[in-house]
């Protein structure tokens, strides 16, 4: 008897918080009978969460790379705030999956963090929630492409869903280097995820693209912040832990339908009004001319 084959799950930022919250419901649900790839930074937290992933009970019907077997679970280091560095994890996944199934994009630093350049001249802010995110989706649509799953591939998106403001697009300052502040950068990075799942929904209609918003979550990046001691009380009431954050928004990305969808903390569904097309394709092709991406075009047919 053929047996099925299993699932291909990639999760981007997925060593800490809601990332990984996501990928040990995932690993739990399926019990362990999925190819999961936790690409980051945190190589002792990546070996502690993958030990503690239910080990498959059948063998996978994957075949082996040429550069030997693949490993169900596994943890691929990369500093995803270069964007360099992106494209060679995606070059490197290209080379040896036959598919992906499920890519779920997590990274980011506090969105009240004040502006600081990578040395590929981006805020490291709209580095890791928008241009890397862009990135491994646009490099990785030809596995994303193959996926076979019921309803076709899933890309879930992390964000802040529903908190953008159309607004806050100025088509001169989209790098928000000329006028930069916490909140004009808050606004534009919700609305660029947004901007960007409608652009890849349209290309690939077969594909869910799905942006969502956890509400507040207790992951490192909350509790090492200097407002979660000076807001205690409050945080530790409203704030859920990453654990129960990751079984809502796992459920409701392996639940999403094609197109361009958007979530709620609890998985609700969330109004979306298309932007003008033209709002759309200018940040397109902005981020396609940008020095840090503009060669993927070589790397996606």
């Amino acid at each position: 008897m053929t047996m099925p084959q299993m699932p291909v799950a990639i999760f981007v930022g997925g060593t800490s918080g809601i990332g990984r919250g996501m990928a040990e419901a995932f690993a739990h649900h399926l019990n362990g009978m999925a190819h999961i790839i936790i690409i980051g930074r945190n190589q002792a937290a990546a070996n502690e969460m993958i030990g503690s992933f239910p080990k498959p009970t059948e063998p996978s019907t994957e075949p082996s790379s040429s550069d030997g077997p693949i490993f169900l679970h596994e943890f691929v280091s990369s500093d995803f705030s270069l964007i360099s560095n992106v494209h060679k994890t995606a070059k490197s996944l290209l080379n040896r999956l036959q598919r992906i199934d499920y890519l779920v994009l997590t990274p980011g630093v506090s969105l009240f963090a004040r502006r600081k350049e990578t040395k590929e001249g981006l805020d490291e802010k709209m580095a890791l929630s928008y241009y890397s995110r862009w990135t491994f989706i646009h490099d990785l649509l030809p596995l994303l492409r193959k996926s076979e799953i019921r309803g076709g591939a899933k890309v879930y998106s992390v964000l802040s869903a529903g908190r953008g403001d159309l607004g806050s697009v100025d088509t001169d300052d989209l790098d928000l280097k000329k006028k930069h502040t916490i909140q004009r950068c808050r606004l534009a990075l919700s609305t660029y995820n947004d901007l960007m799942m409608q652009k890849l929904a349209k290309q690939d209609p077969q594909i869910g693209f799905s942006h969502a918003f956890p509400g507040l979550v207790r992951s490192p990046m909350l509790t090492s912040s200097m407002w979660y001691y000076l807001f205690y009380p409050f945080f530790t009431f409203f704030a859920q832990a990453p654990e129960a954050v990751g079984k809502i928004h796992i459920s409701t990305c392996m639940a999403s339908p094609p197109g361009f969808n958007r979530y709620g903390e609890m998985g609700e569904s969330l109004k979306y009004t298309p932007a003008d097309e033209l709002i759309v394709e200018h940040l397109w092709n902005h981020t396609l001319q940008s020095k840090s991406t503009k060669h993927v075009t070589r790397i996606v047919v």
